[in-house]
């Protein structure tokens, strides 16, 4: 037997701060312009960086939650403070199915390479460090540290598309009865080495960040993330489908036909039994190549869905980015309001036509969604979300 997948509990955090800020920031007239900060070399680029006052402090997790080898850097905060906020409903759910029917599945590009850049560029000053900080599983660990879970516990690193990815596998584990409910989404914190990587390719934008923009010119990167409660018991939305492709086109370029990104997007139609969704909310990064790619898979796979990339409000915040666009798009079905696409250029208009969203939208009728994300090496993500009226399992 196999079930359906419901989407219950969720928290955020970003630039825009709480899950109320990111609903505040969506449906604004305008976007708010992240502060700079320096890279390795002195570059100066704007990063979007979440308020620290958000944050639950590193002395406070090591009072509570005490472990050894365990280290509640940046990273590890960002993971705790989102968990934490869900911890009530998770742990009715494990005293529900029991330790072992939850899991905890969770996405980041970066873990903690936070502190681990701070030990090397502070001359090895910091005597906590350990090298078990730079650990992909980290958010993982620390969060089985926080809650009694003994299912599956893991953490995937596919870059963009991590928390995508963890949301897909987490719906997998229930839907096939491995597991009951779980804990799962992604979250990146601020990295150096990734600016340095992203600066390198070119691909930081001059300023802010203009997605779909005529003159768009590269990313603002960013940290943040969110964290979600799936189990098989009915609820408001329902993680209906998903799909997963590779393009095998290039390392850090999109293939420019878009042809597996279709793909996956149809592949998450086809689960979900949707023809037409009735909004994508895009992985829209404002690179010249990643919007030309995705207008003509939107155009082609999904014309009539109306679109806007939140990454002009939060910034990219690669392991997390999948993430909050899930947050993004609920929040929108909640509200019943289409958020628009925040920038201050005009459209592109050599992109192929899509329905995006200069300004907010009211839409009832908002019932199903597409969340795009694609990171290097053509690895491709896709999920589609529906609102449900009566859910049945």
């Amino acid at each position: 037997m196999t079930h359906r997948v419901y989407i219950h509990e969720w928290e955020s955090l970003s630039f825009a701060g709480d899950n109320d800020g990111y609903r505040k920031a969506l449906f604004a007239d305008r976007r708010q312009s992240f502060p700079f900060v320096k890279t390795i070399d002195e570059t100066r680029v704007r990063f979007g960086a979440i308020d620290d006052s958000l944050l639950l402090s590193e002395k406070t997790l090591e009072t509570s939650f005490k472990r050894q080898h365990l280290r509640w850097g940046r990273g590890n905060r960002i993971a705790a403070t989102l968990a934490l906020k869900l911890q009530e409903p998770l742990l009715a759910l494990i005293d529900r199915y029991s330790e072992h029917r939850v899991g905890i599945i969770i996405g980041t590009s970066v873990a903690g390479m936070t502190e681990t850049e701070r030990f090397f560029l502070e001359n090895k000053t910091d005597g906590r460090f350990r090298d078990t900080d730079l650990e992909m599983f980290n958010p993982a660990r620390a969060l089985s540290n926080i809650f009694p879970v003994k299912g599956p516990c893991e953490v995937i690193s596919t870059a963009c598309t991590s928390s995508t990815k963890a949301l897909a596998s987490a719906a997998r584990l229930i839907k096939n009865g491995v597991i009951d409910a779980a804990l799962c989404g992604g979250m990146d914190a601020l990295s150096r080495f990734t600016l340095a990587g992203f600066g390198s390719l070119g691909a930081l934008s001059s300023d802010m960040a203009q997605p779909f923009g005529e003159h768009r010119d590269g990313i603002n990167l960013a940290e943040g993330g969110a964290l979600f409660i799936l189990s098989r018991e009915p609820s408001e939305f329902e993680l209906a489908g998903w799909g997963e492709t590779s393009d095998a086109y290039h390392i850090s370029s999109p293939d420019p036909k878009a042809t597996s990104v279709k793909a996956a997007m149809q592949k998450a139609l086809e689960m979900g039994q949707v023809v037409s969704p009735d909004y994508v909310c895009a992985h829209g990064t404002g690179t010249v190549k990643n919007d030309e790619m995705e207008a003509l898979a939107i155009h082609d796979v999904a014309p009539d869905a109306f679109v806007s990339s939140t990454k002009a409000i939060t910034g990219h915040t690669l392991g997390g980015a999948g993430a909050l666009s899930v947050a993004a798009t609920l929040l929108a079905m909640r509200e019943k309001l289409l958020p628009a696409n925040l920038i201050e250029d005009t459209v592109d208009p050599r992109l192929a036509t899509i329905r995006l969203m200069t300004e907010s939208k009211a839409l009832p009728s908002l019932t199903s969604a597409l969340c795009n994300s694609f990171a290097f090496g053509g690895n491709n993500a896709v999920l589609l979300i529906k609102r449900v009226t009566h859910a049945t399992d």
